[in-house]
């Protein structure tokens, strides 16, 4: 037995998002296979691999420089980990085009991970892609609604 699978599902994926909040990419990205299929379900993008993976976090940190995810609660059965979590942070930053507005957000959501040999293979993250835009005041109104 390896290294790898002495590290049980849950501490890989916990290890994973504390890696994120000290900004330790390389730590993060050592968490995800690279065969690894990971899902924003709420804005319908997939990544493939470590890569990929860090390189749109790292995209959305550098917006939201205060970016810090809290792990609300973890239930782990077998390879499957599920974590509820809360995201926080600050627009101070341009973002795919947009102009900071210094604006913060609260963002809950979920994650269902699998992992394997001691990675991550599967990652979905679902939240209220919504309520983000709108806490953000990125909300455009459709074609003819009023706005307050």
């Amino acid at each position: 037995m390896g290294v790898d699978e002495l590290i049980s599902p849950r501490a890989v994926v916990e290890s994973y998002f504390d890696a994120l909040n000290v900004r330790d990419y390389a730590r993060a990205a050592g968490a995800i296979a690279e065969h690894c299929r990971w899902e924003s379900v709420a804005s319908e993008n997939t990544h493939q691999g470590p890569g990929a993976v860090v390189a749109g976090l790292r995209e959305f940190v550098t917006s939201f420089p205060d970016w810090h995810a809290h792990i609300d609660r973890v239930v782990a059965e077998g390879s499957v980990v599920v974590v509820e979590w809360t995201v926080t942070g600050t627009f101070t930053r341009t973002f795919r085009g947009r102009e900071p507005n210094h604006k913060r957000f609260r963002r809950r959501g979920c994650a269902v991970a699998e992992v394997e040999g001691g990675k991550i293979v599967r990652y979905r993250d679902y939240y209220d892609r919504l309520t983000l835009h709108q806490q953000l005041n990125l909300v455009v109104p459709a074609a003819g609604q009023r706005t307050a």
